[in-house]
């Protein structure tokens, strides 16, 4: 079908390249059907790239009951690249998306992304991704919604596929295409130049936009194998793009994070080593041609120390020491490192390393591996235990230690192991771990916790407690002045999202939910029952049960106005009190009565039950004066305001 030149310009034109897609064209075009757009502002560009399954004929039929349907039908290409060109530039909308034929547009996905665009004056526009099937989707990029993004800074260029939304005129200044050279990858040099044009881009994270599919057959073109030939043919393709449309410097240089660690690195893969000679010797010239000028520290510092190293023997054409280091590789699988004065390096053989030369073995930047296995409060004594272990390594720190860091102040506090235990893993060496800090002398706020593995100088910094062994509640802990009940100091907590382990000393930024108990006195009687007289403040009605025994046995209590209580206990014979739970809600705490002082004058009741408040409170009256004027006040009905949590 073809489209009158007097119809009005669209907003939107989708543009679709299909190749044998028939199982999935369906929904894809029925996604086009609840896009929030007439069909003057919705135009759906079909590119046929000669598919014989029925996916030409489903095409053609949906082109027959929608108007704004048009079906573009050529011979087959052999790739994404020509339909995606031929449909780029067939496209009349102000805008234009590219869509995979198996991928979805949620509902109202192009009303919204064009309404963004319209109004924030965007040449392109990134909508999340989600995924069916599994299908791997970008991250970073999409972490919160940015309307005017760096494309460093946001990682927008770490996102090089087409499917976005562009403003069509870029296309037409540009003159950018997907090379049709590439069979895979052909969107980077498209993308990278409608980008590196572009005078704003916005990035919408708040929903998923496009679904895009891995096909339960394997069939998507971007999971085809490709060979480090076939990364370092991409590569010369991109790399031009971003010289051509920079300056050198650190954007250019932080532009080239996402060819260098992936197409780059992907370049310098084992796989290398099953081409022929012939070839290896292209990819090492091509790598040497297109990467030379922009290799600095900077760009360098994008590589991981292996990949540096086979990268720089290629920039020497020294193809042989290149294919031992891959040989090496090869047959050793799990890298390991050594220390060394300056750092960590590669634990290469001593002759291969005499070969590559001292000056190409780069320090690594090891990373500790932290798995919180404890974690307990008594009283004010934080009691932590992990194991602590640094990937690669073949031995473990000469010591761990807790560092505590005031979020605020920056001040930090440092406690060693209490005691420690060697392990060795498949993933590195270290040690297991348990460290007591004593929190009460700590200033209030927030301090962050990190676990230091230390190597002589060499100091391995690990935020931690996201990783935990089961059975570890992720539930707060409440610290107080001591383990008999005295007040909640602060929380233990883990941190949104990252959940790593901070404490909040003087709940800063976090609720004290913990009920504040205090004990008055206890009421001795002739008959030998005891009463005990608590001051407990909390949001919800306390409960108040022995620590001892299983099931605890709830106690009888009377409330006596303002939050005095009063229990009635039971001592066992030459054992003494018993420790008190009170519980308020779904927090709890245990309160230590023994050596509870006496109020002098017993309360003459026989016991509580059947007892009024105000009865018992009148039998108590002349006792309590001995507590003071303030419980007197309490117990007539004033009592004390709650804090504020």
């Amino acid at each position: 079908m073809t489209t009158p030149t007097d119809a009005p310009t669209p907003l939107v034109s989708v543009v679709i390249p299909v190749f044998n897609s028939v199982s999935y064209l369906a929904e894809t075009l029925d996604s086009m059907l609840v896009q929030g757009l007439s069909e003057t502002e919705l135009e759906v560009v079909v590119v046929d790239d000669g598919s014989d399954d029925g996916s030409e004929k489903m095409a053609d039929d949906y082109a027959q009951r929608y108007p704004n349907f048009r079906v573009i039908h050529q011979a087959p290409s052999g790739g994404p690249a020509s339909p995606c060109n031929v449909g780029a530039y067939a496209a009349r909308g102000t805008f234009f998306f590219i869509l995979g034929s198996d991928d979805v547009l949620t509902p109202n996905a192009m009303r919204d992304l064009a309404g963004t665009a319209e109004r924030e004056g965007s040449d392109i526009v990134l909508g999340r991704l989600g995924s069916i099937g599994g299908r791997r989707t970008p991250g970073a990029v999409f972490a919160k919604t940015v309307h005017d993004a760096d494309l460093v800074e946001n990682h927008v260029f770490n996102t090089l596929s087409a499917v976005k939304l562009f403003r069509t005129e870029l296309l037409h200044r540009t003159g950018a295409l997907h090379p049709t050279s590439l069979r895979i990858g052909s969107d980077q040099p498209f993308v990278a130049t409608l980008f590196l044009a572009a005078g704003k881009v916005s990035i919408c994270a708040d929903r998923d936009y496009v679904l895009i599919r891995t096909r339960e057959d394997g069939t998507n073109i971007t999971s085809t194998r490709r060979t480090p030939r076939d990364y370092m043919d991409l590569l010369v393709l991109l790399i031009p793009v971003i010289v051509e449309r920079t300056e050198p410097g650190a954007f250019r240089d932080g532009l080239l994070r996402r060819p260098f660690r992936n197409t780059l690195t992907k370049s310098m893969r084992t796989g290398f080593l099953a081409l022929d000679e012939a070839t290896q010797q292209r990819v090492v010239d091509q790598l040497r041609e297109t990467i030379s000028p922009l290799y600095n520290e900077a760009t360098a510092a994008h590589l991981d120390v292996l990949t540096r190293t086979k990268v720089e023997l290629a920039l020497d054409g020294d193809v042989e020491a290149l294919r031992e280091v891959m040989a090496w590789e090869t047959k050793v699988g799990r890298r390991r490192l050594i220390q060394e004065d300056e750092g960590f390096v590669l634990d290469l053989p001593a002759g291969l390393r005499r070969r590559i030369g001292d000056h190409r073995m780069h320090t690594v930047d090891v990373t500790g591996d932290i798995t919180l296995t404890g974690l307990s409060a008594d009283g004010a004594l934080l009691r932590v235990a992990a194991r602590a272990i640094v990937l690669g390594t073949t031995e473990p720190a000469s010591a761990v230690i807790l560092r505590l860091v005031n979020r605020r102040s920056d001040e930090r506090v440092e406690v060693g192991m209490a005691e420690s235990r060697r392990v060795d893993t498949d993933s590195g060496a270290g040690h297991d771990v348990s460290i007591a800090v004593d929190t009460g002398p700590l200033a209030h706020g927030v301090w962050d916790a990190y676990l230091v593995q230390q190597f002589g100088g060499i100091e391995v910094v690990t935020r931690f407690g996201a990783k935990r062994r089961k059975g570890i509640s992720a539930e707060p802990l409440t610290l107080v002045e001591d383990a008999g009940g005295g007040a909640a100091l602060g929380k233990v907590y883990f941190t949104r999202g990252a959940g790593n382990l901070s404490l909040d000393l003087g709940f800063t930024q976090t609720r004290n939910d913990l009920p504040e108990v205090e004990v008055r006195g206890r009421i001795e009687h002739a008959d030998g029952s005891i009463q005990v007289l608590l001051s407990v403040v909390s949001e919800k009605s306390p409960t108040f049960s022995t620590a001892e025994g299983s099931p605890a046995r709830e106690l009888s209590h009377a409330e006596l106005g303002g939050d005095l209580h009063l229990i009635g206990v039971s001592a066992a014979q030459g054992v003494g009190m018993p420790n008190l739970v009170v519980r308020a809600g779904d927090r709890e705490r245990t309160v230590v009565l023994g050596g509870t002082p006496r109020i002098s004058r017993p309360v003459p009741v026989d016991s509580l039950d059947g007892l009024s408040s105000e009865q018992l409170l009148r039998g108590s009256l002349r006792a309590l004066r001995t507590v003071g004027r303030r419980v007197i006040r309490r117990a007539a009905g004033k009592g004390r305001p709650g804090k504020a949590s």
